[in-house]
C-alpha cells in the first residue's frame, strides 16, 4: 500500500489503547489536546489511565467540543481504583450509556508486573521525573493476583466481572501474568463477555502463542501494541517479523493493533498505527488483514458498523 492508502486506512480505524493524563506518569495529552490532535486523523480512540477512570475526562471533552472523534473510557483495577471495586466499574459505565467501557485488570499493581519490574519502586521515579514525586517502595504495596492457589479467580474478580457482565463492558487482561490473564479470559468468555488479551507478547507476559489461540478461537482479541516495538530496550527486541508470525498464526481476524502510546517523547495515536502498519506491512500482511485489525475488530469490541 501507498502511504495515502495507508492513511485512509488509519482515519477508518481504531486504537483501543491510549494513555492520557493527568496522571501519576506523565502524558502528552489531556482527553481534550488527544480531541484537538487526532481529529479527521483516526475514527476512534480508547484513553487509558493507570490511576483514574477516564469517562469523566471524555464527558467533559465532548462537553467542550463538538467532534466525530469516537473516544471509548476505560477503568483499570489498581489500587488507585481500590483493586477490585465493582461500583468504580458501575460508575464509569453509568457515565458511557452509548459505548462500552474497557474493564483493564491490575497493570502497574499487578503482581507480575510489580515481581518482575527491575525498580525497587512501584512507580520508579525515573519515570516521572518530578523532584516533588513521592515514590512508594514495593514492600509497601501488597501485589493483586486474580487466583488462588488453585488458579481459580478470586470472589472479588468474579465480582467485578458480573458488574462488568451487567454493564456490558469489555474486560482487558492487564499486565497479569499470562496463567492469570488465561484464567480470566476463559471465565470471561464463558459468561460471554468480550476480552481484549493485554499485549501478550510483551516480555513480562509472555503467553505462548497455543495460549493465544485457544483464547482467540473462544472469542478473545489479541492485542498488538507499536509502542512496544519502538520504546523496545534493546534494538533486537520485538522483531517485526515476529510479530507478523504471531498475528499469522493467531490469524488477524482475532487480533487488534494498538498504539499504546501517551508518553512525551512519543508519537500521536493516529502516527504510531501508521508507523506499524507501514512495519508489519514489510513483514507480508496483507491490507485486508489491516482492515480486520484496526477498522472491523475493534468497531465489533464496541458494537459499531465498520
Amino acid at each position: 500500500m501507498k502511504d495515502s492508502e495507508i492513511r485512509e486506512l488509519v482515519r477508518a480505524g481504531f486504537d483501543l489503547h491510549v494513555h492520557v493524563g493527568p496522571d501519576i506518569l506523565p502524558r502528552k495529552y489531556t482527553a481534550r489536546k488527544l480531541v484537538e490532535e487526532e481529529k479527521g486523523k483516526i475514527r476512534g480512540l480508547g484513553l487509558k489511565a493507570h490511576s483514574f477512570p477516564t469517562i469523566s475526562a471524555i464527558n467533559a471533552t465532548k462537553a467542550e467540543i463538538q467532534t466525530d472523534l469516537v473516544m471509548v473510557g476505560s477503568i483499570t483495577l489498581n489500587y488507585f481504583m481500590g483493586g477490585f471495586n465493582p461500583s468504580a466499574v458501575y460508575a464509569s459505565a453509568v457515565l458511557s450509556p452509548d459505548l462500552p467501557v474497557i474493564v483493564s485488570f491490575p497493570t502497574v499493581h499487578a503482581e507480575n508486573h510489580l515481581r518482575k519490574n527491575y525498580s525497587a519502586y512501584e512507580i520508579p521515579p525515573e519515570w516521572v521525573k518530578d523532584p516533588r514525586f513521592v515514590p512508594r517502595k514495593k514492600h509497601e504495596l501488597k501485589a493483586i493476583k486474580v487466583t488462588d492457589w488453585n488458579n481459580r479467580l478470586f470472589g472479588k474478580c468474579m465480582r467485578v466481572l458480573d458488574m462488568a457482565k451487567r454493564m456490558n463492558c469489555i474486560v482487558a487482561t492487564g499486565h497479569l501474568s499470562w496463567e492469570e490473564a488465561r484464567e480470566l479470559a476463559l471465565v470471561a468468555l464463558g459468561m460471554e463477555l468480550k476480552v481484549i488479551v493485554t499485549h501478550p507478547y510483551q516480555k513480562d507476559i509472555d503467553m505462548p502463542v497455543e495460549v493465544q489461540k485457544e483464547l482467540a478461537e473462544k472469542g478473545a482479541r489479541i492485542e498488538h501494541c507499536y509502542i512496544m516495538y519502538l520504546d523496545r530496550d534493546h534494538k533486537w527486541d520485538y522483531p517485526p517479523d515476529e510479530i507478523a508470525d504471531l498475528i499469522r498464526a493467531v490469524g488477524p481476524q482475532h487480533c487488534i493493533l494498538t498504539s499504546d502510546t501517551g508518553q512525551l517523547r512519543n508519537p500521536s495515536p493516529s502516527e504510531c498505527i501508521f508507523e506499524f502498519v507501514k512495519l508489519l506491512q514489510k513483514e507480508g500482511v496483507a491490507r485486508e488483514d489491516f482492515e480486520k485489525m484496526i477498522i472491523e475488530n475493534p468497531a465489533a469490541l464496541l458494537g459499531l458498523d465498520r
